[in-house]
């Protein structure tokens, strides 16, 4: 596609620039790009409404709220990957009415993803590539290449875009014919104020959804920014010659600790070590079993043959297994005799043993000592799932263990669920608390209870529900009556040292009671595992506690599950019928980050043709979600996490059940490979 004369000006023009701006200081270097990884008014990472190179760290999270009329933008961002952001925007027009008069305003969802190809070096500016409104109504849609050079205190942008950034205009191809050039500069007065001025290239009066009618007066736009807190900015800017504008924005790192831990050391000294002959052998292993109780682990097995001496216990404390494992071996260690050959831990769930790791006295102290390297460990320590070869009790001369006990937890989860896009209204939510108990009953069996109380909910729906609806009722649900969610039974069974089976019943979550079952295959060390599950359900009634309707629906899917471990990544495809009797595939991807959040999305592609109700035809069910540990909110270690999501609520293909337990979750960190991943931890 050959360029325009005007095309080419342009095009020449951004080089020239981009070349002065690489030339310039070229022995300034920066290692981030921070102080400038700021927001703009959209959320992403930018200056007032034109994006910069500059991208958020990964697992930094963004979220914020901005004004300039008639738009009003909610926002959130995130960095989920080295150089990767992706963020969401929900945009508000104020001076648009919506679907109907309950409604309120029009409004308009978006995701952006940007990427930065090239971090700024000492020689080069960053570089990054993004794309705006990629999926849905795509109002908003454009792509962009920008270069981003900090000569700080200033940090100087020129850019390129197409689509909305290139003044909408009908254009494809970045670079080519009708895109558009964008710049501005960002000065940090200091770590609290900062001051921005841009050349704009959106045309508002091409918008596919006319807000500005009349569109800008002037392309320039100016503003300042202030930290009025560590995490909180805000923003004020006078934008498109004749509108103000304001914006607040939190941002801080995911799962970062808002409490301090009490003290929680290693154990360092030798508690006794004298030979197993001039001790009483019951006294000795009763006495690691009481330290072990003492660290927090429970279902405590130790016993010895006098040459290993072995500790089963289950973790139900630390977020880190291999940080319970080192515990463990110091224990043993600083209290075996001294003839001791190998020291043993073997971690179990729900008193299954699972992974058994193994090192010789000698090669764990240098280790702990610092004598040696995690390279030099991993060359004589032996990590491998339980069997019955290497699970043996023979010959066993002391043996202690914990009498069976009823072993439960309790807990109250906040609740806050928030609907979007309903045409009753475009914000509804839900708040309350969830209380609930955990109980291990016996070996792999376990119970839950969770009672919903909601102090506040004004979740409706106009929605006409089609005969044999999925989720597209689930509004039923949501309302201000309390009610149980969970009232189930779980069992899980061992099937041999890489196979497990599930079976779940009772009232399996808010909307569907019935039976469920799983078959799991881990392979390659823990990393791939392949299965099936069924669900075979009625729907309950939410006017009454346990009573159920006449509608039945059962999902039967073969699951696929890979973890990516240099990044913590799991993936999950599944293909086969869901609830709504919609065949299809459904990919979820997973994100675990160092502080123990987990963020995750999910996307489905199903035969909608039978699927009654028309908001179902050619529907792709999607949706996002995070998982919080409950040890950010204390001052002491737990493994408890909470799960909040976020996806269209009132449509029913790709539909599935919630599951209190899945067996990949289940085992997939007491796997070698995962273990192995992060050795170095158990010297914690």
């Amino acid at each position: 596609m050959p360029l325009t004369c005007k095309g080419l000006f342009k095009t020449k023009l951004l080089l020239s620039c981009i070349i002065y701006i690489v030339a310039l200081f070229p022995f300034t270097a920066f290692a981030t790009d921070a102080p400038f990884d700021n927001p703009s008014n959209w959320g992403g990472t930018g200056l007032l409404e034109m994006p910069t190179a500059r991208v958020l760290d990964d697992g930094i999270a963004r979220i914020g709220i901005a004004n300039a009329d008639p738009y009003r933008w909610w926002t959130g961002c995130m960095g989920v990957f080295p150089g990767l952001e992706v963020g969401g925007r929900f945009t508000e027009f104020t001076n648009l009415e919506g679907l109907n008069e309950d409604y309120g305003n029009a409004t308009d969802k978006a995701f952006d993803i940007k990427y930065q190809l090239l971090p700024e070096s000492r020689y080069m500016p960053a570089i990054a590539i993004g794309f705006h409104d990629i999926e849905g109504t795509q109002l908003f849609e454009s792509q962009y290449l920008v270069f981003s050079r900090q000569v700080y205190p200033f940090d100087l942008t020129l850019g390129i875009g197409n689509k909305r950034l290139g003044g909408n205009d009908n254009n494809d191809l970045l670079l080519f014919d009708n895109a558009n050039y964008f710049g501005g500069i960002e000065w940090a007065v200091n770590d609290y104020l900062h001051f921005l001025a841009e050349y704009n290239s959106i045309k508002y009066e091409n918008d596919s959804k006319v807000a500005v009618f009349d569109g800008a007066d002037s392309p320039i736009n100016v503003g300042m920014r202030v930290k009025v807190l560590p995490e909180v900015l805000l923003g004020l800017s006078w934008q498109r010659g004749d509108t103000i504008a304001l914006m607040c924005h939190l941002q801080a790192e995911l799962g970062k600790p808002l409490m301090h831990k009490k003290p929680d050391p290693p154990m360092w000294w030798k508690e006794d070590q004298r030979a197993l002959d001039e001790r009483d052998g019951l006294d000795m292993v009763t006495k690691i079993k009481l330290s072990l109780q003492d660290a927090g682990f429970s279902n405590i097995s130790v016993y010895t043959d006098g040459k290993s001496i072995v500790a089963e216990y289950e973790n139900k404390k630390y977020p880190s297994n291999q940080k319970a494992v080192g515990r463990g071996l110091r224990i043993l260690l600083f209290n075996s005799p001294a003839e001791i050959d190998n020291l043993n831990v073997i971690l179990t769930r729900r008193q299954i043993p699972f992974l058994k790791v193994s090192v010789a006295p000698n090669i764990f102290e240098d280790y702990i000592y610092n004598k040696l390297t995690r390279e030099e460990l991993s060359k004589h320590i032996s990590i491998e799932l339980v069997n019955r070869e290497n699970h043996s009790k023979d010959n066993l001369l002391f043996e202690t263990a914990e009498e069976s006990s009823f072993d439960y937890k309790w807990g109250i989860k906040p609740d806050l669920q928030l609907f979007l896009n309903d045409p009753t209204g475009v914000v509804q939510f839900k708040v309350g608390i969830q209380p609930y108990v955990d109980a291990d009953l016996w070996k792999g069996g376990a119970a839950t209870v969770k009672y919903d109380l909601p102090f506040y909910s004004d979740v409706g729906s106009s929605n006409i529900v089609p005969p044999g609806a999925t989720r597209s009722d689930a509004w039923k649900y949501y309302g201000s009556d309390p009610a149980f969610d969970q009232l189930m039974v779980d069992q899980v069974v061992k099937l041999n040292k890489f196979s497990l089976g599930r079976f779940s019943a009772g009232w399996l979550e808010e909307m569907y009671a019935g039976v469920g079952g799983e078959l799991l295959a881990f392979l390659a060390d823990g990393d791939i595992g392949i299965g099936i599950e069924g669900d075979w359900v009625r729907k309950r009634d939410p006017e009454a506690h346990f009573a159920l309707l006449d509608t039945e629906q059962h999902t039967l899917l073969g699951n696929l599950f890979y973890n990516f471990e240099p990044v913590d990544m799991t993936f999950k495809f599944q293909y086969g019928r869901f609830l709504a009797g919609d065949v299809g595939w459904k990919l979820s991807v997973k994100r675990e980050y160092d502080t123990g959040v987990s963020l995750g999305a999910w996307y489905a592609d199903t035969d909608t043709d039978d699927v009654p109700g028309f908001y179902n035809q050619g529907y792709h069910d999607k949706g996002i979600y995070m998982s919080l540990p409950v040890g950010i909110f204390k001052n002491d270690y737990t493994r408890t996490k909470y799960t909040y999501s976020i996806s269209p609520w009132t449509r029913d293909v790709g539909a599935t059940v919630s599951h209190y337990n899945e067996l990949f979750s289940f085992g997939s960190d007491l796997m070698p490979s995962q273990f192995e991943s992060d050795l170095d931890e158990i010297q914690e």
